[in-house]
Protein backbone atom coordinates (compact mmCIF):
# COMPACT_ATOMS: atom_id res chain seq x y z
CA UNK A 1 0.00 0.00 0.00
CA UNK A 2 1.12 3.44 -0.50
CA UNK A 3 1.42 6.21 2.34
CA UNK A 4 -1.58 7.81 2.26
CA UNK A 5 -2.57 11.61 3.31
CA UNK A 6 0.29 14.25 2.90
CA UNK A 7 2.34 11.69 1.03
CA UNK A 8 -0.39 11.05 -1.87
CA UNK A 9 0.87 12.98 -3.93
CA UNK A 10 3.84 10.22 -4.77
CA UNK A 11 1.50 8.31 -6.21
CA UNK A 12 0.82 10.34 -9.25
CA UNK A 13 1.34 8.91 -12.20
CA UNK A 14 4.35 9.48 -14.14
CA UNK A 15 5.03 8.78 -17.87
CA UNK A 16 8.22 7.22 -18.33
CA UNK A 17 8.63 5.34 -14.56
CA UNK A 18 7.55 2.23 -16.00
CA UNK A 19 9.75 2.07 -18.74
CA UNK A 20 12.79 3.45 -17.56
CA UNK A 21 15.28 5.86 -19.42
CA UNK A 22 16.13 3.19 -21.98
CA UNK A 23 12.92 3.21 -23.39
CA UNK A 24 12.69 6.82 -23.78
CA UNK A 25 12.34 6.87 -27.12
CA UNK A 26 8.67 5.92 -26.39
CA UNK A 27 7.67 8.21 -24.52
CA UNK A 28 9.38 12.03 -24.64
CA UNK A 29 7.90 13.97 -21.65
CA UNK A 30 7.58 13.78 -17.90
CA UNK A 31 4.69 14.81 -15.91
CA UNK A 32 6.39 16.99 -12.81
CA UNK A 33 5.81 14.70 -10.03
CA UNK A 34 7.58 12.26 -8.02
CA UNK A 35 6.52 8.56 -7.50
CA UNK A 36 7.95 6.01 -5.63
CA UNK A 37 8.25 2.42 -6.11
CA UNK A 38 9.70 -0.42 -3.83
CA UNK A 39 10.52 -3.78 -4.83
CA UNK A 40 11.18 -6.77 -3.01
CA UNK A 41 12.87 -9.76 -4.33
CA UNK A 42 13.01 -13.56 -2.26
CA UNK A 43 14.65 -17.04 -3.36
CA UNK A 44 14.55 -20.21 -2.08
CA UNK A 45 16.84 -22.50 -3.94
CA UNK A 46 19.88 -24.87 -3.64
CA UNK A 47 22.86 -25.60 -5.85
CA UNK A 48 24.21 -28.98 -6.90
CA UNK A 49 27.65 -29.89 -8.00
CA UNK A 50 28.66 -33.02 -10.20
CA UNK A 51 32.09 -34.16 -11.87
CA UNK A 52 35.39 -35.89 -10.84
CA UNK A 53 36.45 -32.59 -9.04
CA UNK A 54 33.82 -32.60 -6.45
CA UNK A 55 34.66 -33.82 -3.44
CA UNK A 56 32.18 -35.49 -1.46
CA UNK A 57 33.63 -36.27 1.52
CA UNK A 58 34.82 -32.91 2.11
CA UNK A 59 31.98 -31.15 0.00
CA UNK A 60 34.58 -29.23 -1.80
CA UNK A 61 35.30 -28.67 -5.35
CA UNK A 62 38.63 -26.08 -7.10
CA UNK A 63 39.96 -26.25 -3.34
CA UNK A 64 36.90 -24.00 -2.09
CA UNK A 65 33.63 -25.50 -0.23
CA UNK A 66 30.47 -26.43 -1.92
CA UNK A 67 27.52 -23.04 -0.99
CA UNK A 68 25.03 -25.99 -2.03
CA UNK A 69 22.81 -26.23 1.33
CA UNK A 70 19.01 -24.75 0.31
CA UNK A 71 19.59 -21.03 0.86
CA UNK A 72 16.67 -18.04 1.51
CA UNK A 73 18.00 -14.79 0.57
CA UNK A 74 15.87 -11.41 -0.50
CA UNK A 75 17.17 -8.72 -1.94
CA UNK A 76 15.31 -5.12 -1.59
CA UNK A 77 15.15 -2.01 -3.63
CA UNK A 78 13.16 1.55 -3.32
CA UNK A 79 13.39 3.67 -6.61
CA UNK A 80 12.52 7.70 -5.93
CA UNK A 81 11.84 9.21 -9.16
CA UNK A 82 11.12 12.88 -9.46
CA UNK A 83 10.88 15.39 -12.40
CA UNK A 84 11.83 19.79 -11.75
CA UNK A 85 10.53 20.29 -15.49
CA UNK A 86 8.55 17.70 -16.65
CA UNK A 87 11.44 17.11 -19.40
CA UNK A 88 14.05 15.65 -16.72
CA UNK A 89 14.53 12.83 -14.50
CA UNK A 90 15.89 12.77 -11.02
CA UNK A 91 16.43 9.17 -9.62
CA UNK A 92 17.78 8.14 -6.21
CA UNK A 93 17.68 4.42 -5.26
CA UNK A 94 18.83 2.34 -1.90
CA UNK A 95 19.27 -1.28 -2.18
CA UNK A 96 19.83 -3.35 0.38
CA UNK A 97 20.29 -7.68 0.33
CA UNK A 98 21.55 -10.93 2.23
CA UNK A 99 22.85 -13.06 -0.55
CA UNK A 100 26.72 -12.83 -0.46
CA UNK A 101 27.12 -16.63 1.89
CA UNK A 102 25.11 -18.38 -0.38
CA UNK A 103 26.12 -20.29 -3.78
CA UNK A 104 23.90 -17.23 -5.74
CA UNK A 105 26.45 -14.27 -4.91
CA UNK A 106 30.02 -15.12 -4.93
CA UNK A 107 30.44 -18.94 -5.40
CA UNK A 108 34.28 -19.85 -5.72
CA UNK A 109 34.47 -23.32 -7.24
CA UNK A 110 31.70 -21.76 -9.81
CA UNK A 111 31.44 -18.00 -9.70
CA UNK A 112 28.51 -18.14 -12.93
CA UNK A 113 25.88 -19.10 -10.65
CA UNK A 114 24.96 -15.55 -9.38
CA UNK A 115 21.71 -14.83 -9.75
CA UNK A 116 20.75 -11.19 -11.48
CA UNK A 117 18.80 -10.00 -8.31
CA UNK A 118 21.71 -11.70 -5.87
CA UNK A 119 22.93 -8.16 -3.87
CA UNK A 120 24.66 -7.42 -0.91
CA UNK A 121 26.37 -4.35 -0.02
CA UNK A 122 29.41 -5.00 1.51
CA UNK A 123 30.16 -8.40 0.20
CA UNK A 124 30.57 -10.45 4.20
CA UNK A 125 32.06 -13.51 3.84
CA UNK A 126 31.09 -15.95 6.35
CA UNK A 127 32.24 -15.60 9.56
CA UNK A 128 33.88 -12.04 9.00
CA UNK A 129 32.34 -10.31 12.34
CA UNK A 130 33.83 -7.21 11.73
CA UNK A 131 32.07 -6.71 8.18
CA UNK A 132 29.17 -4.18 8.70
CA UNK A 133 26.48 -7.00 6.79
CA UNK A 134 23.08 -6.03 5.03
CA UNK A 135 23.76 -2.43 5.23
CA UNK A 136 21.08 0.22 2.85
CA UNK A 137 23.25 1.59 0.17
CA UNK A 138 22.72 4.34 -2.63
CA UNK A 139 23.11 2.20 -5.33
CA UNK A 140 21.58 5.28 -7.99
CA UNK A 141 22.07 8.96 -7.73
CA UNK A 142 21.91 10.95 -11.18
CA UNK A 143 19.73 13.04 -13.35
CA UNK A 144 18.84 12.76 -16.60
CA UNK A 145 17.76 16.34 -18.83
CA UNK A 146 17.45 17.51 -22.35
CA UNK A 147 19.90 19.46 -23.68
CA UNK A 148 17.85 20.25 -26.92
CA UNK A 149 14.47 17.93 -28.93
CA UNK A 150 17.34 15.42 -29.94
CA UNK A 151 19.37 15.13 -26.99
CA UNK A 152 19.69 14.35 -23.68
CA UNK A 153 22.42 14.11 -21.14
CA UNK A 154 23.02 11.96 -17.85
CA UNK A 155 25.17 12.66 -14.96
CA UNK A 156 25.65 11.58 -11.69
CA UNK A 157 27.52 10.49 -8.63
CA UNK A 158 26.17 6.86 -8.82
CA UNK A 159 24.92 5.74 -12.34
CA UNK A 160 25.74 2.66 -13.89
CA UNK A 161 26.70 2.44 -17.67
CA UNK A 162 23.40 1.00 -18.83
CA UNK A 163 21.36 4.00 -16.81
CA UNK A 164 23.09 6.28 -19.69
CA UNK A 165 22.44 4.32 -22.94
CA UNK A 166 19.50 5.49 -24.78
CA UNK A 167 18.61 1.29 -26.43
CA UNK A 168 18.93 -2.14 -23.94
CA UNK A 169 18.95 -4.31 -26.92
CA UNK A 170 17.66 -7.67 -25.54
CA UNK A 171 13.59 -8.03 -24.25
CA UNK A 172 14.80 -11.28 -21.89
CA UNK A 173 14.48 -8.69 -19.15
CA UNK A 174 10.86 -9.60 -17.75
CA UNK A 175 12.24 -12.09 -14.87
CA UNK A 176 15.89 -12.38 -14.74
CA UNK A 177 17.04 -15.73 -13.52
CA UNK A 178 21.40 -15.99 -13.87
CA UNK A 179 23.06 -12.86 -14.02
CA UNK A 180 24.86 -13.73 -16.84
CA UNK A 181 21.94 -13.79 -19.28
CA UNK A 182 21.49 -9.79 -18.61
CA UNK A 183 24.46 -8.51 -20.67
CA UNK A 184 23.28 -8.74 -24.26
CA UNK A 185 25.50 -11.53 -24.86
CA UNK A 186 28.30 -9.39 -24.23
CA UNK A 187 29.68 -9.23 -20.70
CA UNK A 188 33.00 -6.83 -22.13
CA UNK A 189 30.95 -4.80 -23.41
CA UNK A 190 27.85 -4.32 -21.20
CA UNK A 191 29.67 -4.65 -17.97
CA UNK A 192 27.12 -2.77 -15.46
CA UNK A 193 30.03 -0.65 -14.59
CA UNK A 194 28.56 1.16 -11.46
CA UNK A 195 30.43 4.86 -9.80
CA UNK A 196 30.00 8.36 -10.77
CA UNK A 197 30.06 9.62 -14.54
CA UNK A 198 28.57 11.15 -17.42
CA UNK A 199 26.31 10.19 -20.85
CA UNK A 200 25.56 11.67 -23.53
CA UNK A 201 22.43 10.35 -26.35
CA UNK A 202 20.88 11.49 -29.32
CA UNK A 203 17.77 10.05 -30.77
CA UNK A 204 16.50 12.25 -34.11
CA UNK A 205 13.10 12.57 -35.22
CA UNK A 206 11.72 12.83 -38.39
CA UNK A 207 12.58 10.70 -40.56
CA UNK A 208 16.20 9.25 -38.99
CA UNK A 209 13.11 8.41 -36.42
CA UNK A 210 14.47 4.73 -34.74
CA UNK A 211 17.90 5.75 -35.07
CA UNK A 212 20.17 6.27 -31.82
CA UNK A 213 23.88 7.23 -30.83
CA UNK A 214 24.95 7.08 -27.37
CA UNK A 215 28.14 7.30 -25.46
CA UNK A 216 28.84 6.79 -21.30
CA UNK A 217 31.30 7.32 -19.14
CA UNK A 218 32.00 5.76 -15.82
CA UNK A 219 34.16 5.76 -13.39
CA UNK A 220 34.44 2.92 -10.48
CA UNK A 221 36.61 5.11 -8.32
CA UNK A 222 35.20 9.01 -9.43
CA UNK A 223 35.22 9.69 -5.82
CA UNK A 224 38.50 8.85 -4.65
CA UNK A 225 40.70 5.82 -3.60
CA UNK A 226 43.72 5.04 -1.47
CA UNK A 227 44.87 4.31 -4.77
CA UNK A 228 44.06 7.45 -6.64
CA UNK A 229 41.19 7.79 -8.70
CA UNK A 230 38.69 10.67 -9.35
CA UNK A 231 37.64 11.38 -12.94
CA UNK A 232 40.21 10.54 -16.26
CA UNK A 233 43.10 8.91 -13.90
CA UNK A 234 44.88 5.68 -14.32
CA UNK A 235 43.13 4.37 -10.99
CA UNK A 236 39.95 5.73 -12.09
CA UNK A 237 38.49 2.05 -12.94
CA UNK A 238 37.19 3.58 -15.30
CA UNK A 239 35.06 2.36 -18.86
CA UNK A 240 33.56 4.31 -21.92
CA UNK A 241 31.14 3.09 -24.24
CA UNK A 242 29.92 3.49 -27.34
CA UNK A 243 26.47 2.47 -28.96
CA UNK A 244 24.71 2.63 -32.51
CA UNK A 245 21.09 1.23 -32.35
CA UNK A 246 17.89 1.16 -35.01
CA UNK A 247 14.64 0.54 -33.01
CA UNK A 248 11.30 -0.40 -34.72
CA UNK A 249 8.14 -1.29 -33.03
CA UNK A 250 8.87 -4.91 -33.26
CA UNK A 251 13.04 -5.15 -33.51
CA UNK A 252 16.18 -3.55 -32.93
CA UNK A 253 19.80 -4.14 -34.03
CA UNK A 254 22.63 -2.60 -32.01
CA UNK A 255 26.40 -2.53 -32.05
CA UNK A 256 28.20 -1.22 -29.19
CA UNK A 257 32.52 -0.95 -28.19
CA UNK A 258 33.68 -0.27 -25.05
CA UNK A 259 36.88 0.49 -23.09
CA UNK A 260 37.96 -0.90 -20.33
CA UNK A 261 41.02 0.56 -18.01
CA UNK A 262 42.42 -0.39 -14.89
CA UNK A 263 41.29 -2.54 -12.97
CA UNK A 264 39.83 -3.93 -15.58
CA UNK A 265 36.78 -5.96 -15.15
CA UNK A 266 35.01 -9.29 -17.18
CA UNK A 267 32.49 -11.04 -15.24
CA UNK A 268 33.11 -14.81 -17.63
CA UNK A 269 34.74 -17.91 -17.03
CA UNK A 270 37.48 -17.85 -13.44
CA UNK A 271 40.24 -17.90 -16.18
CA UNK A 272 39.26 -15.00 -18.16
CA UNK A 273 38.24 -13.03 -15.23
CA UNK A 274 41.54 -13.70 -13.53
CA UNK A 275 43.65 -12.85 -17.01
CA UNK A 276 41.21 -9.65 -16.83
CA UNK A 277 41.97 -8.82 -13.13
CA UNK A 278 45.39 -9.72 -13.88
CA UNK A 279 45.85 -6.70 -16.59
CA UNK A 280 46.90 -4.01 -13.50
CA UNK A 281 47.92 -1.23 -16.31
CA UNK A 282 45.96 -2.98 -19.32
CA UNK A 283 42.74 -1.98 -20.83
CA UNK A 284 39.60 -4.47 -22.53
CA UNK A 285 38.45 -3.25 -25.72
CA UNK A 286 35.05 -5.00 -26.36
CA UNK A 287 32.96 -5.10 -29.25
CA UNK A 288 28.88 -6.08 -29.49
CA UNK A 289 25.96 -7.10 -31.85
CA UNK A 290 22.99 -8.00 -30.37
CA UNK A 291 19.32 -7.26 -30.86
CA UNK A 292 15.83 -8.55 -30.47
CA UNK A 293 12.65 -9.36 -32.41
CA UNK A 294 9.19 -9.72 -30.79
CA UNK A 295 5.86 -10.49 -32.36
CA UNK A 296 2.99 -8.32 -32.26
CA UNK A 297 0.47 -9.92 -30.06
CA UNK A 298 1.20 -13.08 -27.58
CA UNK A 299 0.96 -16.75 -29.06
CA UNK A 300 2.82 -19.24 -30.55
CA UNK A 301 5.72 -17.20 -31.41
CA UNK A 302 8.31 -16.16 -28.77
CA UNK A 303 10.26 -13.16 -28.47
CA UNK A 304 13.82 -13.69 -29.51
CA UNK A 305 16.80 -11.99 -28.09
CA UNK A 306 20.46 -12.56 -29.39
CA UNK A 307 24.02 -11.22 -28.43
CA UNK A 308 27.11 -11.41 -29.68
CA UNK A 309 30.81 -10.25 -27.80
CA UNK A 310 34.49 -10.50 -28.53
CA UNK A 311 37.18 -8.87 -26.21
CA UNK A 312 41.11 -8.05 -26.98
CA UNK A 313 42.86 -7.76 -23.76
CA UNK A 314 45.89 -5.51 -23.71
CA UNK A 315 48.75 -6.33 -21.01
CA UNK A 316 51.09 -3.27 -19.69
CA UNK A 317 52.93 -6.13 -17.77
CA UNK A 318 51.59 -9.95 -18.51
CA UNK A 319 50.44 -11.73 -15.86
CA UNK A 320 51.81 -15.02 -16.85
CA UNK A 321 55.11 -15.57 -18.62
CA UNK A 322 55.53 -15.96 -21.52
CA UNK A 323 51.94 -14.69 -22.52
CA UNK A 324 52.10 -12.01 -24.93
CA UNK A 325 47.71 -11.52 -26.03
CA UNK A 326 44.36 -13.02 -25.25
CA UNK A 327 41.02 -13.02 -26.70
CA UNK A 328 37.87 -13.88 -25.01
CA UNK A 329 33.95 -14.33 -26.76
CA UNK A 330 30.53 -14.82 -25.59
CA UNK A 331 27.18 -15.34 -26.83
CA UNK A 332 23.48 -16.12 -26.00
CA UNK A 333 19.80 -16.44 -27.18
CA UNK A 334 16.97 -16.59 -24.64
CA UNK A 335 13.33 -17.03 -25.90
CA UNK A 336 10.05 -15.57 -24.09
CA UNK A 337 6.49 -16.77 -24.56
CA UNK A 338 4.27 -14.37 -23.12
CA UNK A 339 0.64 -15.00 -21.56
CA UNK A 340 1.23 -18.60 -21.15
CA UNK A 341 -1.52 -20.78 -19.65
CA UNK A 342 -2.74 -17.65 -18.06
CA UNK A 343 -2.56 -13.67 -19.23
CA UNK A 344 0.36 -12.11 -17.53
CA UNK A 345 2.27 -15.59 -17.48
CA UNK A 346 5.29 -15.90 -19.23
CA UNK A 347 7.67 -19.01 -20.16
CA UNK A 348 11.69 -18.09 -20.27
CA UNK A 349 14.30 -20.15 -22.04
CA UNK A 350 18.31 -19.22 -22.35
CA UNK A 351 21.50 -20.64 -23.70
CA UNK A 352 24.59 -19.12 -24.50
CA UNK A 353 28.17 -19.41 -23.48
CA UNK A 354 29.83 -16.88 -21.18
CA UNK A 355 32.53 -15.13 -21.81
CA UNK A 356 35.32 -17.46 -22.34
CA UNK A 357 39.01 -17.08 -23.55
CA UNK A 358 39.32 -17.95 -26.98
CA UNK A 359 42.75 -17.46 -28.27
CA UNK A 360 46.25 -17.25 -26.83
CA UNK A 361 49.28 -16.11 -27.89
CA UNK A 362 52.61 -17.39 -26.03
CA UNK A 363 55.82 -18.69 -27.46
CA UNK A 364 54.66 -22.54 -28.25
CA UNK A 365 51.67 -22.22 -30.09
CA UNK A 366 48.28 -24.23 -28.96
CA UNK A 367 44.74 -24.26 -28.46
CA UNK A 368 42.98 -23.68 -25.23
CA UNK A 369 39.43 -25.14 -24.21
CA UNK A 370 37.99 -22.57 -21.62
CA UNK A 371 34.07 -22.90 -23.41
CA UNK A 372 31.10 -23.80 -21.94
CA UNK A 373 27.31 -24.05 -21.82
CA UNK A 374 24.65 -22.44 -19.86
CA UNK A 375 21.03 -22.53 -19.90
CA UNK A 376 18.12 -21.63 -17.85
CA UNK A 377 14.16 -22.23 -18.02
CA UNK A 378 11.57 -20.67 -15.70
CA UNK A 379 7.94 -20.09 -15.97
CA UNK A 380 7.04 -16.76 -14.29
CA UNK A 381 2.87 -16.77 -12.57
CA UNK A 382 1.42 -13.06 -12.67
CA UNK A 383 -0.86 -13.82 -9.50
CA UNK A 384 -2.00 -9.97 -9.09
CA UNK A 385 -0.09 -6.73 -10.42
CA UNK A 386 2.27 -6.47 -7.75
CA UNK A 387 2.92 -10.36 -7.09
CA UNK A 388 4.64 -12.98 -9.28
CA UNK A 389 6.42 -16.36 -8.69
CA UNK A 390 8.93 -17.76 -10.84
CA UNK A 391 9.70 -21.38 -10.45
CA UNK A 392 13.21 -21.70 -12.86
CA UNK A 393 15.79 -24.41 -12.77
CA UNK A 394 19.72 -23.37 -14.82
CA UNK A 395 22.53 -25.55 -15.71
CA UNK A 396 26.50 -24.86 -16.11
CA UNK A 397 27.84 -26.95 -18.17
CA UNK A 398 31.73 -25.99 -17.78
CA UNK A 399 31.49 -23.22 -14.98
CA UNK A 400 35.09 -23.32 -14.84
CA UNK A 401 36.21 -23.65 -17.69
CA UNK A 402 39.86 -24.56 -18.79
CA UNK A 403 40.67 -23.83 -14.76
CA UNK A 404 38.47 -27.24 -14.32
CA UNK A 405 41.34 -29.26 -13.18
CA UNK A 406 43.46 -26.54 -12.48
CA UNK A 407 43.35 -23.98 -10.25
CA UNK A 408 46.54 -22.30 -11.27
CA UNK A 409 46.73 -20.27 -14.10
CA UNK A 410 49.94 -20.78 -15.09
CA UNK A 411 49.60 -24.66 -15.72
CA UNK A 412 45.95 -23.57 -17.38
CA UNK A 413 47.58 -21.61 -20.13
CA UNK A 414 51.08 -22.90 -20.83
CA UNK A 415 50.65 -26.69 -20.23
CA UNK A 416 47.12 -27.23 -20.59
CA UNK A 417 47.19 -31.06 -20.97
CA UNK A 418 48.29 -31.36 -17.65
CA UNK A 419 44.45 -30.77 -15.95
CA UNK A 420 43.34 -33.75 -17.65
CA UNK A 421 39.94 -34.72 -18.27
CA UNK A 422 38.65 -33.30 -15.07
CA UNK A 423 34.90 -32.33 -14.95
CA UNK A 424 32.82 -30.16 -12.89
CA UNK A 425 29.05 -29.20 -13.81
CA UNK A 426 26.01 -27.48 -11.76
CA UNK A 427 22.48 -27.25 -11.94
CA UNK A 428 20.37 -25.23 -9.57
CA UNK A 429 16.49 -25.21 -8.78
CA UNK A 430 15.08 -22.11 -7.16
CA UNK A 431 11.89 -20.08 -7.12
CA UNK A 432 11.91 -16.19 -7.00
CA UNK A 433 9.55 -14.44 -5.50
CA UNK A 434 8.73 -10.62 -6.43
CA UNK A 435 6.72 -8.17 -4.56
CA UNK A 436 6.38 -4.36 -6.06
CA UNK A 437 4.29 -1.35 -4.21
Amino acid sequence: MRPPGALRWLTAAWVCAAAGPLQAEEATSFAPTTTVDLQINAVLGALQSTGSEVDRAGNSAAGAPLLNGVSLNHEARLTIDTSFTGQDLFRIRLRTGDFAPSGFFSNPPSPLTRLDVAFQEPACRPGDAACPSRLVSINRAYLQLPIGPELRLSVGPRIMQLDMLPVWPSVYTASPILDLFQYAGAPGTYGKRLGGGFGLWWQPRGGLRGLSLGYAYVAGRAGGSPQGGGLFGEASSQTSTLQLALTRPQWNITGAWNLSGPQVRLRGTPLASQLAAGAGDGSLSSWSLAGYWQPRRSGWLPSISAGWGQDTFRFGSYPVAGLSGVRSRSWYAGLIWSDVLGVGNSLGFAIGSPAHVSAIRTPVPFSIDDRGLAMELYYRIQISDDLSVTPAVFWLSRPRGALTGSADLSEALLDPLATGEASLSVWAALIRTTLRF
